[in-house]
């Protein structure tokens, strides 16, 4: 297992849409989701695993759906290896912060 990739991506389209296409074309590439940090909905940060030889249709197949995606291109190693990867993906839009109410915690 090589260093982590890490990958920057931009869309306009809505968060929650997103968010799913990204987890969809991991399943459909043979990966998976280790974890999402979702911060407000301005950005969400997606820890995920692929196989190595699956970084470019990952790229390819989310610009295709509105979302651009830096994947380096060589990442070494025999295409089937696993490797694990984070996606910044950030958000443009008009929208407010979205805010959330805690609930106080009785003390």
């Amino acid at each position: 297992m090589g260093a982590i990739v890490m990958m920057t991506g931009v869309t306009r389209l809505e968060r929650r849409l997103a968010t799913q296409l990204v987890f969809d074309t991991v399943n459909r590439l043979g990966g998976w989701i280790d974890d999402t940090r979702m911060y407000s909905n301005l950005m969400n940060t997606i820890r995920l695993n692929l196989p190595a030889g699956a970084f470019p249709a990952f790229a390819e197949a989310l610009s295709g759906a509105g979302i651009t995606v830096d994947v380096p291109h060589d990442l070494g190693g025999h295409p089937e290896a696993e490797r694990m990867a984070t996606l910044q993906l950030t958000f443009i839009h008009d929208e407010p912060d979205l805010r959330r109410e805690v609930p106080a915690i009785p003390g």
